[in-house]
């Protein structure tokens, strides 16, 4: 599965970089992959300082930072995404900062666990 995924993601974004290249242009092709990376990392950045103070509250009040542990590892995903060039990466980078696909993505992956957990 793993294999396939490094396989197909980097022809999906050459095809996709062929596509747009052609129609807008190198050098506007490689602005917006120059722009989507800086603002991935503001995003990160941004989202990753909410999460640790949010964290360290929880903390003091004693209560364990579950919410921002699994937060951070989007953030962690959806970060290294934004700043790998490429339309279809950023695409999912930037989808994994919404909330509704964050929930989604932690469903499916609690069920595809709790079907390969054993007892």
């Amino acid at each position: 599965m793993i294999f396939l995924f490094f396989i197909f993601i980097p022809i999906i974004e050459i095809v996709i970089f062929i596509t747009v290249g052609s129609n807008i242009g190198i050098i506007n092709t490689i602005a917006i992959i120059i722009i989507t990376a800086f603002v991935g990392i503001y995003l990160v950045r941004k989202q990753g300082i909410n999460l640790l103070f949010n964290a360290k509250r929880n903390l003091s009040q004693g209560i364990t930072p579950t919410q921002e542990i699994i937060g951070a590892i989007f953030l962690l995903i959806s970060g290294l995404l934004l700043i790998t060039p490429g339309f279809f990466t950023d695409f999912i980078g930037f989808a994994i900062f919404i909330k509704p696909i964050q929930s989604f993505i932690r469903i499916q992956a609690r069920k595809y666990f709790e079907s390969r957990r054993r007892y």
